[in-house]
């Protein structure tokens, strides 16, 4: 009667330390790979050369200037300022 007891005690015991264990795990998994978007590294496109106003280079400079303002994440009074 005395050891069922004490095994009862143990096997309780070991669950609530492998329940401690992925506690931890998970806290230590946390840390080590934090999000994405902290660690994530913004790729930056040079700055397209300045528009001319002749229309035959509006066709490339347009679609430069917008994957610029695309990659720096600029919008609205940002990217009117920008242009």
């Amino acid at each position: 009667q005395q050891l069922q007891q004490e095994l009862q005690n143990q096997r309780s015991e070991i669950t609530s330390l492998r329940d401690s264990v992925a506690q931890l795990q998970l806290q230590l998994q946390s840390r080590q790979h934090p999000n994405d978007a902290q660690t994530r590294v913004r790729v930056r496109l040079p700055d397209p050369p300045k528009f001319d106003g002749k229309p035959h280079t509006l066709r490339t400079w347009l679609p430069s200037i917008r994957a610029k303002l695309r990659s720096d994440q600029l919008t609205g009074a940002d990217a009117f300022d920008y242009v």
